[in-house]
């Protein structure tokens, strides 16, 4: 069972809700505020609401508009899906995970790379873990200190003085 989209998820929604429509309207493609409404819905589909509601609105453009506006309101589509995908997903995401955006899409791209969608679905958590378990063995040696090999520690003013430049004969 897949858990309830989050706070972020509806954030990247109400985004690309707002900046479909308004470039759907630019290009005139008719039912711009219908066709945002569908973009919002599909958000919460990964990857594949995307897709479904971007597929709809260029439909809809060759449909009224033609063969002269459909590559605008793709190009509309792809740009939205860009900014989506590369830097508002990213930033929602590092701040849910309280990760930096920067390791968000590495983890992202070594996902990708390495097992497909399925390492793209797992990349994020899967590395927000390793930061977990790293901070937490952190954590746990700071509190125990390095090893008593060493030593005791000298305080602070039990050290050797320093000479006043007179030489002892």
């Amino acid at each position: 069972m897949q858990p309830l989209p989050g706070p972020g998820t509806t954030l990247i929604a109400l985004s690309t809700r707002s900046a479909s429509p308004s470039g759907c309207s630019s290009c005139a493609v008719p039912g711009a505020v219908g066709l945002g409404a569908l973009v919002f819905v599909g958000a919460y589909i990964p990857y594949l609401g995307a897709f479904i509601s971007g597929t709809a609105a260029i439909l809809v453009a060759l449909a009224d508009r033609g063969f002269v506006i459909a590559p605008w309101a793709l190009g509309v589509v792809l740009a939205v899906q860009v900014l989506e995908g590369h830097v508002l997903q990213p930033m929602v995401q590092s701040r849910n995970v309280r990760m930096h955006p920067a390791i968000v899409l590495l983890a992202l791209t070594a996902g990708a790379s390495a097992a497909g969608v399925l390492g793209m679905l797992l990349a994020v958590p899967l590395t927000a873990a390793a930061f977990g378990v790293v901070h937490e063995l952190r954590g746990l040696y700071a509190a125990s200190g390095p090893s008593s090999a060493s030593g005791p520690k000298p305080s602070p003013g039990s050290g050797p003085k320093p000479s006043s430049g007179s030489v002892d004969s």
